[in-house]
């Protein structure tokens, strides 16, 4: 039997993938504390009186609040995601280390490949950059991990894209053939929430990629979003630069907005995918969680149903 922790610690847990992991870890009955930077926020999807749940204040921007917050749980496992911090979170996840904890699952990133050394990854690779710094920080550290790599978020289009405060529904996209595979982030969380319970296995590293079971252009999931809402969606093919600019005054930061538009214009993002990569991604969501992956399709009705 595999190592198993009764009292683990989810950091974030007000976000979707957060709230996911804490669920799954109460199913499989682990004492779960919620580390979060406002306790009094709600948490989605999570029925606190049904498990044994409890807050607990932290901001993992803040080593001394992680200190603090671990060391009140008794906490032995930790999930945690990437924040920026000019030191790859060291001092962050030295303090949970200090303070007890003695493994992590981490969320991570697929534009980290297999072969990929990620203590070469620079700077000007943000995304893989920005997760590879955090995983050579665990790995310094010698904490044993879970990387949960995961694709693209089903809700990405949803989020960057389409208007649905007008009608018709408008979208506008870049000129593109990249497919992405949409996994759903309650889909990465319960991963996350078995796999920090249960480890997956006693080695020093785990890493698991996760994928949705479909891969679609930007005008396919727009399809899918017709055919599930019933609404008709006006959609702009803009070029590269006009894309850009728009993506600016949705708030994107112009180095993130280049470095997206250069990843959407190249060919790595077929290697995300390749050489049974996407099937092995949609596998191992079942394999760890027991769920099957959820279909983009099957993602729009249930975030079209709570939105209404």
């Amino acid at each position: 039997m595999g190592i198993k922790y009764d009292s683990v610690i989810v950091f974030g847990p007000t976000g979707a993938v957060g709230s996911a992991v804490a669920v799954e870890a109460g199913k499989r009955g682990a004492k779960v504390w919620l580390a979060m930077r406002d306790t009094t926020k709600a948490i989605p999807g999570l029925e606190e009186s049904s498990g044994k749940f409890e807050r607990v204040q932290a901001d993992l921007s803040d080593a001394e609040s992680v200190k603090r917050a671990v060391s009140q749980s008794g906490a032995k496992a930790a999930f945690f995601y990437q924040v920026r911090t000019k030191d790859g979170m060291k001092l962050t996840i030295g303090a949970m280390k200090e303070s007890g904890i003695e493994y992590v699952v981490f969320l991570s990133s697929l534009t980290i490949l297999p072969d990929d050394d990620i203590r070469a990854i620079t700077p000007d690779k943000i995304i893989p950059f920005a997760h590879s710094s955090v995983e050579v920080t665990i790995e310094d550290l010698g904490l044993p991990s879970t990387m949960l790599r995961a694709g693209a978020f089903a809700h990405n289009i949803i989020w960057q894209n389409l208007d649905r405060s007008s009608e018709p529904w408008k979208a506008k996209i870049p000129i593109s053939e990249r497919k992405s595979d949409g996994i759903v982030q309650k889909d990465i969380g319960r991963v996350g929430g078995a796999v920090l319970v249960e480890r997956p296995s006693e080695s020093q590293k785990e890493i698991i990629y996760l994928y949705g079971p479909e891969l679609l252009t930007r005008e396919e999931q727009l399809t899918i979003i017709e055919k599930v809402s019933g609404k008709k969606i006006e959609t702009e093919v803009q070029s590269f630069e006009e894309y850009g600019k728009y993506m600016l005054t949705k708030g994107f930061p112009e180095f993130i907005v280049n470095y997206l538009l250069k990843a959407d214009n190249g060919d790595r993002n077929d290697a995300y995918y390749a050489n049974g990569r996407h099937e092995e991604g949609v596998a191992n969501v079942k394999k760890y969680s027991g769920y099957e992956a959820t279909t983009y399709e099957g993602y729009v009705r249930e975030f079209l149903t709570k939105a209404a």
